[in-house]
C-alpha cells in the first residue's frame, strides 16, 4: 500500500479511536468535577485511568494494523501497575508518546506527562489531559522573569501541587527533560 494511503488510514483510525474513548472519558470527568466527595472522586479517577489505558491499547492496535512494527524492547521484569514511576526520555517527535505508551501500557500506571499550559487548547486532547490530571506547566522566559521576579519558582509550586495528587494513587510521571528548549 502506498505510504500516503497508510498515513490516511492510520490518521483516521487515530481520530476514530480518540473520539470513541472521549465519549466515555468526558461524562465521567464531568461527574468528577461536580461531585465533591473525595472517595467517589478517587474511584472516578481510577475509572478514567482505565478508560485511558483502553484507549492506549486501541492505539497500539491500529498502529500494528497499519505499520510494520518490528521493535526490540527491553524492560525491567519487575514493573508493577501498583507502583510509582518517574519516566525520563528524550523527545524527538509526537510519536515518542505513542511508542512509550505502547511499550509501558498495562505494565505501570498510566503515564502522565508534564505539558506546556498552551497544550490545554488542543481540541479533545487538551481536555482529556486535564481530565486525567496531567500536570500543566506555565513556562516563563528569562526576560519575563527579569520583569516579573515574583513569578520565579511558580513552576516548582505547580509541579509540587500536581504531584500532590499522585501521592495516594499509583502514578507514572513522564518527563521529556529538554521539552522544546533543547540546545546542544
Amino acid at each position: 500500500m502506498p505510504p500516503i494511503v497508510t498515513g490516511i488510514i492510520a490518521s483516521l483510525l487515530l481520530l476514530a479511536n480518540t473520539l470513541f474513548w472521549a465519549c466515555f472519558l468526558f461524562p465521567l470527568t464531568f461527574l468528577k468535577v461536580i461531585i465533591p466527595v473525595a472517595p467517589i472522586r478517587k474511584v472516578l479517577t481510577s475509572v478514567l485511568a482505565m478508560i485511558a489505558n483502553a484507549w492506549i491499547t486501541c492505539n497500539s492496535g491500529w498502529m500494528m494494523l497499519t505499520q510494520k512494527m518490528n521493535w526490540t524492547i527491553e524492560r525491567p521484569d519487575n514493573l508493577n501497575r501498583q507502583g510509582w514511576y518517574f519516566v525520563l526520555s528524550n523527545h524527538q517527535s509526537w510519536v515518542d508518546i505513542l511508542v512509550l505508551q505502547h511499550t509501558l501500557n498495562g505494565r505501570i500506571p498510566l503515564l502522565k506527562f508534564f505539558l506546556k499550559q498552551e497544550l490545554i487548547k488542543v481540541p479533545i486532547m487538551g481536555a482529556a489531559w486535564w481530565a486525567l490530571d496531567f500536570p500543566f506547566m506555565k513556562r516563563y522566559s528569562k526576560e519575563y522573569l527579569a520583569k516579573h521576579p515574583e513569578m520565579k519558582g511558580k513552576d516548582l509550586e505547580t509541579t509540587r501541587a500536581a504531584c500532590e495528587k499522585f501521592k495516594d494513587m499509583p502514578t507514572s510521571v513522564m518527563n521529556f527533560l529538554e521539552g522544546t528548549r533543547f540546545t546542544q
